[in-house]
């Protein structure tokens, strides 16, 4: 991962594409996306029950939150590996780096 200068600070890199979203705030995935223009499919409108805001998350996978009921849920259901994550329900709280199938 890469370093931040300010501990308010957090940055989102998706990759291949190489870009780099600031956010200052802990927020969801799927918040910050939208704040930057970043287009991801969120059907459900960020309920987290149509799975169509599914990231693959190239950093360090165990440093994130755990899933929560929802997305354990969503998980579970269609047998998404440990970095597919849903946008919407992953909270961000340190720098990141996505991948957007």
């Amino acid at each position: 991962m890469w370093q931040v200068n300010s501990m308010d600070n957090f940055k989102v890199k998706i990759v291949p594409s190489n870009i780099y979203l600031k956010f200052c705030k802990e927020s969801y995935l799927l918040d910050i996306l939208q704040n930057h223009k970043i287009e991801i499919s969120h059907s459900c409108g960020g309920m987290g029950t149509c799975g169509t805001c599914r990231v693959i998350v190239q950093s360090e996978v165990e440093k994130l939150p755990p899933r929560n009921e929802v997305e354990q849920e969503m998980a579970v259901d269609r047998g998404f590996s440990a970095e597919e994550r849903l946008s919407c329900q992953l909270y961000v709280k340190e720098d990141l780096e996505i991948k957007i199938p």
